[in-house]
């Protein structure tokens, strides 16, 4: 009978709403058991409303909020056990014609009073076991149970040899009751489990069913255009011009400026005089605006030596273009990084002298694309 799933589970794929790109199924079948014994027939929390009438009343509204993701959807009783959807593929017109039928009034039960929960949950076994995916079985009980086999040993086999997760809905009302329910919710890990009456709130019930049944996915986007997804973005709103780092964030104009120095000096040597004053020179476009002086070392050397070496030669430049070219030395500041910032492997000749370089940042400038 497997090739009958395939047929459903093919139907429901191609009846999907086109909205559920946006959502992410967290099992694939569930089947619910409402307990109709006798107990569930008392009144809930002392009202008019039977708990099975409430438990009806909560599967109609939960039946509204399960989204259509191609689940595989079934709807039975325990005492007597009573099937009112057979599992196939979940809409929800169907399903609530099928809630709808669920025996609010113990009469139509000719009201049977025993409470063999244990069996039927055993006779879930067999739609279980006709399926593959991940399946849930969410119980609505007050966990009583006094005829037929014991509940809790029918659960857990259900969950090591089928890999069932249960969830639970209490309305138990005696401390043996909810010690039954809590004891099957403590299977595995994946349980979901609530009181009854935490669902009368539409906000509790919403987040049960999302517990339940799906995730929703993050639906990303590139808002202010700049390649990097807004789950991402820590600088939301870059104007579209502008070069952006892997945070989305602008990156600051810099400038390398060729200059080298003897071992262990930060003498400025007069062969890179031109290339000071073309940074002076370059200066002149963006009046006003502060420049940070980096110096960077090679690896080579104690990363203390590093440190002051790299301050000692960013101060040098400073003072250069200030002596030299005039600059306002309000408008700079040295800043040595020792050799913590490499741009190239320390491991070789070449990537230590790239690594061996002064840097010109300008504040609130940065790379066009």
């Amino acid at each position: 009978m497997r090739w009958k799933w395939f047929v459903f589970l093919l139907m429901a794929l191609v009846a999907t709403p086109a909205w559920s790109a946006s959502y992410v199924r967290k099992v694939d079948n569930f089947l619910i058991l409402v307990d109709t014994s006798g107990s569930m027939y008392d009144a809930f929390q002392k009202g008019q409303q039977s708990k099975v009438s409430h438990a009806a009343a909560v599967l109609a509204r939960m039946n509204q909020e399960i989204p259509e993701l191609g689940y595989l959807g079934g709807l039975y009783t325990a005492a007597p056990f009573r099937e009112f959807q057979v599992l196939s593929p979940f809409a929800q017109k169907t399903y609530g014609e099928a809630v709808a039928k669920l025996p609010v009034n113990c009469k139509s039960l000719g009201c049977v009073w025993p409470t063999p929960l244990g069996v039927g949950l055993d006779a879930l076994e067999s739609a279980i076991k006709s399926v593959s995916g991940r399946t849930a079985v969410i119980i609505l009980s007050d966990g009583m149970e006094n005829q037929g086999p014991e509940t809790l040993p029918i659960a857990k086999k259900l969950v090591e040899q089928y890999g069932v997760c249960f969830h639970v809905i209490s309305y138990a009302e005696k401390a043996s009751g909810q010690a039954l329910l809590d004891a099957i919710a403590q299977l595995k890990k994946c349980s979901v489990q609530t009181k009854a009456a935490q669902l009368d709130d539409a906000a509790a019930l919403k987040k049960f069913v999302r517990d339940v049944f799906y995730d929703v996915a993050e639906v990303d986007g590139d808002d202010d255009g700049d390649g990097v997804l807004n789950s991402k973005d820590k600088c939301p709103g870059t104007p579209k011009d502008l070069a952006v780092d892997a945070n989305g964030c602008p990156i600051p104009l810099t400038v390398t400026l060729k200059v080298f120095f003897d071992f262990d000096k930060a003498d400025i040597k007069p062969q890179y005089h031109k290339e000071l004053a073309d940074f002076a020179n370059f200066m002149k476009q963006y009046p006003g605006v502060k420049v940070e002086i980096d110096g960077h070392t090679d690896s080579m050397g104690s990363d203390a030596y590093n440190q002051k070496l790299s301050q000692r030669r960013a101060e040098a430049v400073r003072q250069y273009l200030v002596d030299k070219f005039g600059m306002n030395p309000a408008l700079l500041k040295a800043v040595g990084f020792g050799e913590s910032r490499p741009i190239a492997s320390n491991d070789t000749e070449e990537g230590r002298a790239k690594n061996r370089r002064i840097e010109a940042v300008l504040e609130g400038v940065y790379k066009k694309r």
